[in-house]
């Protein structure tokens, strides 16, 4: 019998947690120049504080702002150039004052330490070169800076932890570490991050109708194997490590031996294959994971496309404790195109996020639009843009686009778990919950990216 999706996902869940211990401590140390699309292990946290000091946002010059509260454009405050400081030098002490009262400023270049006062107001603002003049003494050879207009106290100044503060949270575990995080890991000292291992799997196709990529044989009745390209494909650009190991046959002991050798390897976080898992006379995946001992999770969920899907745990051939030994996670997926696809999207991705102590797929909406994109607002009812038995979860091809300020996303109607062509045209995935018979235009859905 069938379980719910909702069902489905817990299980896959307990069994993620149950087997992550073991995959996290697997892990290793890379420099963060590689570390982009990994998942992160540990929550790594910033050294120090950014910037270390205060530092100036603009070239200019350091003054102190009180200084300059009389300043016009025919009545200029004039200040005395005491030095330059330039990013990486040390900062300069100073007095604020002259003996004889005038104000002194410093030059000062963008991202370079502020001066510190040791006599007098402090310098605690930069004013741009464009807004100043300066003047040379040609007799004395002293520097000599014109302010036209007031100042503002702190301006153009980067405060002490203004950007990150010490123990601030850069990197979550189980993120997926994006050029972002390398940019805040770097200036802080970071040199390298833990990650996880990428999890191995291993795809198979069934089938004794499927051709091998690339053999030319000139048959009508058999076909290209699309699964196998595309499982391998999309487990990639999630970051796993791929081994296509071929088709095999619709034959029980070709395919036991098949999978008994994959797993004494034991190289493989999870097996996936893709068709022979219904209940016809060729479906032969759950009678040879019986014989393997295999701990069956689930067969068959109230979802569509891709009911028949089985999700099983493996233990070690080689064990003689089948309660003790190595389990390995196996997907038995069906072979409509995109049946396989939508239980790759929904029930393995969520089994290697937990694996990795990922958070689940953030959920994003959007407004369904009418089947026919030339309905116009004329139209008093929202049209019905397709209807369901709504005693299971469904997954559809959609394409989804932002218009007038909020997302807008049109089901594709064009639909068969074995026709491929409109999951060409989609983008994204459409979610319809169990108990919804019937959507309508401007409906808000459900939306997951469809790669």
């Amino acid at each position: 019998m069938a379980i719910l999706y909702s069902e489905a996902l817990q299980l896959i869940q307990a069994e993620a947690q149950q087997h992550h211990d073991a995959f996290v401590a697997d892990g290793e140390h890379v420099p963060i120049s590689h570390a982009r699309n990994r998942v992160a292990r540990d929550t790594v946290a910033s050294p120090i504080p950014t910037p270390k000091f205060d530092t100036s946002a603009m070239d200019g010059y350091a003054l102190s702002s009180s200084a300059t509260q009389d300043a016009t454009v025919d009545r200029p405050v004039i200040f005395e150039v005491k030095g330059m400081i330039a990013a990486g030098d040390e900062p300069l002490r100073i007095a604020a004052n002259e003996p004889s009262g005038g104000p002194v400023c410093v030059e000062i270049m963008t991202g370079a330490p502020f001066p510190t006062s040791v006599s007098g107001d402090e310098l605690d603002c930069c004013v741009r070169n464009e807004d100043v003049t300066v003047t040379v003494d040609e007799a004395s050879n002293r520097r000599y800076l014109r302010v036209f207009k007031p100042a503002k106290a702190q301006q153009n100044r980067r405060f002490a932890a203004s950007d990150f503060k010490k123990s601030d949270i850069l990197v979550d575990a189980g993120e997926v570490v994006h050029p972002g995080h390398i940019l805040s890991l770097a200036p802080v000292g970071i040199t390298e991050i833990a990650v996880m291992r990428k999890p191995r799997v291993a795809v198979v196709s069934t089938g004794s109708e499927l051709l091998p990529p690339g053999l030319d044989q000139p048959s009508i009745h058999r076909i290209s194997d699309a699964n196998g390209p595309y499982l391998t494909a999309t487990l990639e650009s999630w970051g796993a490590s791929v081994d296509f190991l071929g088709i095999i046959h619709d034959h029980a002991e070709t395919l036991e031996r098949s999978l008994g050798s994959i797993l004494r390897k034991k190289e493989y976080d999870v097996i996936i294959t893709s068709g022979a898992v219904s209940a016809g006379r060729c479906d032969l995946i759950p009678v040879v994971v019986h014989r393997l001992n295999a701990r069956v999770v689930f067969h068959k969920v109230a979802m569509r496309p891709g009911h028949p899907v089985l999700f099983a745990q493996i233990p070690d051939p080689s064990s003689n404790d089948q309660n003790l030994g190595r389990e390995t996670a196996f997907f038995g997926l069906p072979g409509n195109p995109v049946a396989s696809a939508a239980c790759l999207r929904f029930l393995v991705r969520p089994y290697l996020r937990c694996l990795q102590l990922q958070r689940p797929d953030d959920l994003s909406h959007a407004y369904l639009l009418p089947p026919d994109e030339g309905e116009t607002s004329a139209i008093k009812e929202p049209p019905i843009v397709s209807t369901f038995r709504g005693d299971m979860d469904v997954f559809r091809p959609a394409l989804v686009r932002g218009s007038s300020g909020h997302v807008q996303v049109k089901l594709i109607q064009d639909h068969s778990p074995g026709k491929i062509k409109p999951f060409l045209h989609s983008n994204c995935w459409i979610h319809i919950h169990r108990g919804v018979s019937e959507l309508k235009a401007g409906d808000i859905v459900d939306v997951y990216p469809s790669h």
